[in-house]
Formats: structure tokens, sequence, C-alpha cells
């Protein structure tokens, strides 16, 4: 199996040409997925120039290590991209001139029904994107209060329909445990009208995964981290899905480019704020028509791109 057929990389040629800027640097993308962003970056490089992938699904791990064995200069590791920081390479001083995030579920882990990602297939409620660890879907849809249901959808899937939902999985978990990604789907589905249940299945989906693996948390997180493991004039690339992914993004961004925040009424500056990146892309670069013809999930991704100062 190659990167393609384990997962479509989506804005790959827009992504390598504003990520790669030293032919020569070191690269870490912390989401290998397939592992088709990593060949393209490798195939950019000069011999001496490195790349290191990680991802905390060990599967993706497997695949793209044979995928890529024939460059010398990769390295993987099996760990989430909060945890960087934890690394040998990074604890002993590296520093990279690239950091890659492409946000969100591979259509591998999508497609396989087992692994519980998708509302359109039987599988148990896993949604785990490391399998060893954490609370499962399942764990959540049955032990979570009315409540707290209530606020995973509203916030994490923007569901209009989150009362509802919460308080019908509660209702049935009384009589039965809610087990498997078809039981939840028929449970949704019958509480919301036909026109509605594509989009509120996704967004029901979206919301337990995001909760299960702590993505939004995640994101904060290495976004922060970023920052001390760049070389000046290293830039980190973002590939976004959702508008709760790329409103985190855009909010670190302006943050961190903006030098004082000082009231205006006063006379001078007292903050000493100075702007520690600046923005590379002045609005998301977005897939072209041709590419969502070929890869209908890129017609959803948002690619931003910031450079420390």
């Amino acid at each position: 199996m190659n990167t393609v057929d384990y997962h479509i990389p989506v804005l790959l040629k827009e992504t390598v040409e504003l990520l790669v800027q030293n032919k020569h640097g070191a690269y870490l993308d912390c989401t290998l997925g397939g592992g088709g962003h990593a060949k393209a970056i490798l195939e950019n490089l000069e011999k001496d120039g490195f790349l290191l992938g990680i991802d905390r699904d060990k599967t993706a791990i497997e695949h793209t290590d044979e995928a890529l064995k024939k460059f010398p200069n990769y390295k993987s590791e099996n760990i989430s991209f909060s945890k960087v920081n934890e690394l040998d390479q990074i604890v002993f001083g590296m520093k990279f001139d690239g950091i890659l995030l492409d946000l969100g579920v591979s259509s591998k882990q999508i497609d396989d029904h087992l692994r519980g990602f998708s509302y359109s297939g039987e599988g148990n409620l896993d949604m785990r994107m490391n399998t060893g660890e954490g609370l499962t879907a399942y764990d959540i849809v049955n032990t979570y209060g009315a409540r707290e249901l209530t606020e995973i959808f509203y916030k994490f899937g923007e569901e209009r329909n989150s009362r509802k939902i919460a308080e019908r999985i509660v209702q049935l978990r009384e009589k039965k445990s809610i087990c498997t990604t078809m039981e939840l789907s028929n449970l949704i589905s019958s509480v919301i009208p036909r026109n509605f249940r594509v989009k509120t299945l996704s967004r029901i989906f979206q919301a337990l995964r995001i909760e299960v693996n702590k993505e939004l948390d995640e994101l904060n997180t290495v976004l922060k981290l970023s920052l001390d493991i760049l070389k000046p004039e290293g830039r980190v690339a973002v590939i976004s899905y959702h508008s709760l992914e790329d409103r985190i993004v855009k909010k670190f961004i302006a943050e961190y480019s903006t030098g004082c925040d000082c009231p205006k009424e006063l006379p001078r500056c007292v903050c000493n704020k100075k702007p520690i990146i600046k923005a590379i892309t002045k609005k998301p670069v977005c897939a072209t028509e041709k590419e969502i013809i070929q890869n209908s999930r890129a017609r959803s991704a948002k690619l931003r791109v910031f450079e420390k100062i």
C-alpha cells in the first residue's frame, strides 16, 4: 500500500512550497498519517536534510515507515504531538526549519469501520487515534451526563439539536448500553428530520472524536511548543478541516504576530510585548476546484502558515 492508497494528502503542492524554505534543513511532520506530505517534503530535501515524523496512531507509523524506508534521512516516533517536547531529539536541543500539522482524521481511519470513526459502517464506539490509551467514545456516550453530552455536541459539533440528542442517549442507555456506531447512528436518526440527518451525524461523530482525542487541547499545546523548537525564520504550516481548528490557528497567529497591546489611552507602551512570529498567509489557502473533484475531503481544508521572527 502506498501513501496515496492510505490517505490522499490535501494541499500537497501548496504546503511543501510554503513550508520547505531550506532544502538542507530539519523538518517535523507532527501528523504523519499515510506519509503523503512527509514523502513530498523528503523529495524536496537534499541528502543532508532531515525529516522527523510523529503520529499517535501506531498503524499509521507502521505503514509510513514501510512506505518511506528508502529515505535514510527519515525517522519516526509513535507519540502525540502535544508531547513532542519529550522526544530525545528535542530534549537534546534539536530545532526545526519547518513543522507541519495536518489535522483531523485520515481517510484510512474513517474507512476502517472497526475504529469507530464513521457513522456509515458498523464498528465499536472507539474513536481513539491511539488505541492503547484514554477514554473511548463508548465511555463518553454511556457515562457522561445529559448536560456534559449536550455541551460536547454543541461546543465541538456546533449542533443545535445537542440537548435533544443527549437526552435521548441518556434515556435509551438506561435500558441497554450503546455499544456500536450503528446503534448511535440509528438513535440520532430517530430524533432528527431526514433532511438534516447526514449533517447532524457528521457533527455528533466529530464532537465525540474531538472529545476522545482532546484534539483542540492538543492543537493549542503544540502551537505554543512550536515557538520553542523552531529556528529563526522557521515555519509552521497547519491544515485544518473545520472552523474550530481554524479559529484556534487564526487566533494564535494574531496574538503572537502583534506587538504592544496596551490600552490606547496610555501615552507609551508599558507591556513591552514584541511580535514573535509573522503570518505568511494573510488568508487561508484553500484547495482548487480540480483538487476538490479528485479528493472531496479537500473541500473544507484551510492552510495557514506562519514564520518565527
